[in-house]
């Protein structure tokens, strides 16, 4: 008999696995899958190392981004030890999902081994994600006023936009005043690194863009994109927005009038490149357990 925390664990992978099962079967009913097989496998090897390369810089900031935060905590780590542990957090998030998470196991073992109080802990990893959905939500406003299209098709509604844009980082501001007030000194460098982040990310979408040989449509692909990278951030979402990413990148193509088969290989190849990085993971995995004895 499972107890409470396991039985909603089990049926919150299940709600996210239907998710993802309905995402994909909408996305194959809207796309010609030998074209999307054939983009997907057709890319340009020397534009996706780069894209490689531009996503793994944007994990090392994150990475030094979380580690500000835990300072702020009075927990002092070690550069190359943090960055380890957050390649182990993303091994755990893309291998294990429906188990304890790459925040889950941070969490733990932080607090196992240096004695760091939990809240504090938890407080610091859920404080991470919202300052980067937040600056993901900031460059996509941006990019969907400069890109034109999104304003188009919001009409009257376009002036949705400009507030978001602009109440952005207020609210983000009001909310760690007065639920996280222990981060308020380290809350301008955090969001410059946050904004420092979903550039690279954004740096990254531009190669594989290339990679795919697409030479047009760049504002409206990386607005998606970062639109898609809120999605996939949701709980609804199993790690890595797998089935998601693709179900708002197909949508917002046929919106934007963008190729349809472009979009879904370009969210299916941004899983395969989060995928592949968080396999880093394994190597650090033995020496982090070693170090900490866990």
């Amino acid at each position: 008999m499972l107890d409470k925390s396991k039985l909603k664990k089990l049926l919150k992978l299940v709600f996210q696995i239907a998710i993802a099962a309905v995402a994909i079967y909408f996305v194959l009913g809207k796309i010609d899958v030998n074209e999307y097989k054939s983009r997907l496998f057709g890319i340009d090897i020397l534009w996706l190392l780069l894209a490689i390369i531009a996503f793994n810089a944007s994990k090392i900031l994150s990475a030094f981004r979380l580690n500000i935060f835990f300072t702020a905590l009075g927990l002092k780590l070690q550069n190359h030890f943090n960055l380890k542990l957050y390649y182990v957090g993303m091994l755990y998030n893309q291998v294990f999902p429906g188990g304890i998470g790459g925040d889950g196991y941070k969490v733990y073992l932080l607090n196992k081994q240096f004695k760091t109080p939990l809240k504090g802990l938890i407080s610091a990893t859920l404080l991470d994600r919202i300052s980067g959905v937040v600056a993901l939500g900031f460059l996509a406003f941006i990019l969907a006023l400069i890109g034109g299209e999104s304003y188009q098709l919001l009409g009257a509604y376009g002036i949705v936009l400009w507030i978001c844009l602009l109440m952005a980082y207020p609210a983000y501001y009001i909310l760690v005043h007065l639920f996280f007030p222990t981060f308020k000194k380290v809350n301008h460098i955090t969001n410059l690194q946050a904004l420092g982040v979903q550039s690279l990310q954004v740096l990254c979408a531009f190669f594989m863009l290339k990679s795919f040989g697409i030479s047009e449509g760049y504002l409206n692909y990386f607005t998606l994109f970062l639109v898609s990278s809120v999605a996939a951030a949701l709980p609804i979402s199993l790690p890595g927005g797998i089935g998601v990413r693709e179900g708002v990148m197909v949508t917002g193509a046929s919106l934007f009038l963008l190729n349809e088969n472009a979009a879904a290989a370009f969210a299916s190849l941004f899983f395969l490149i989060t995928l592949v990085s968080s396999l880093f993971g394994l190597v650090f995995l033995n020496s982090i357990k070693s170090k900490t004895n866990i």
